[in-house]
């Protein structure tokens, strides 16, 4: 086993690859605002803003799009992280059945929540009929926020990696999802820490007018896939391992 997860050490390492390319780093997520703004003035401008039907493809195809360019952004990020090498235009282009798989665990991840907190919040309602829902952040319906918010935060955290596994190890949806709570024991706090740093950093992107973002956004991307590539390297194995650990709890 290598030494034990560094928060520290994550964020260094994400720095000194951000700082050998920083224009690439920036570039992605201008590109991706640009994207996602064309897409949205197009979209509004031919289905109109109150049309639903419009709303739901607009969505869709937000998430789409969103979709391609961190897959793409990830192939990137990860040949400069491993190989230190002068990008090619070929390694822009997002692989499609990454991507689908990226889309797929979102609809997966989305519908667990949905059922979840639909679960959730019937059972508190029934027992406290009584409540005034029209104004959900009174101190009547904290509980029940704080219910929700709580295990859907554990399992975002948990689930931090599936991406990296998506396109570093080419897994399928159900199986990056498997792989990264495997990854991910034991490592909560670590993590949590590490996720309160990435808020903190994107927080000072905004305040610099917004324009910080376009270099926290990736930049925070680089920060996960440091603290995946130093949590795969605890592993003695093959990082296929992970399943197989899985398969045994």
């Amino acid at each position: 086993m290598d030494k034990p997860f560094s928060v520290k050490e994550t964020i260094a390492a994400a720095w000194e690859v951000a700082k050998k390319n920083i224009w690439v780093v920036m570039g992605f997520t201008a590109v991706q605002f640009v994207i996602m703004f064309i897409f949205s003035s197009i979209l509004a401008a031919f289905f109109g803003e109150r049309s639903t039907a419009g709303t739901l493809i607009q969505n869709v195809i937000i998430q789409l799009a969103d979709a391609f360019i961190a897959v793409a952004m990830y192939q990137v990020f990860f040949k400069l992280i491993d190989d230190e090498v002068e990008i090619e235009f070929p390694d822009f282009v997002p692989n499609v059945m990454r991507a689908l798989n990226f889309i797929l665990v979102k609809l997966i991840m989305g519908a667990i929540a949905v059922v979840f907190i639909s679960a959730l919040a019937a059972i508190y309602f029934f027992n406290t009929p009584n409540i005034d829902t029209s104004q959900p952040f009174s101190w009547e319906m904290l509980p029940i926020l704080i219910l929700i918010i709580i295990p859907i935060f554990y399992m975002s955290i948990r689930l931090f990696f599936v991406l990296c596994f998506i396109v570093d190890q080419e897994s399928g949806a159900t199986e990056s999802i498997s792989q990264s709570w495997t990854i991910t024991s034991g490592h909560f706090w670590s993590l949590f820490w590490l996720f309160l740093v990435i808020l903190g950093i994107n927080i000072l992107g905004a305040l610099a007018f917004f324009v910080g973002l376009l270099f926290t956004i990736p930049f925070s991307s680089l920060i996960l896939m440091m603290a995946y590539r130093q949590m795969v390297n605890q592993y003695t194995e093959e990082e296929e391992i992970l399943i197989e650990n899985q398969d045994q709890k």
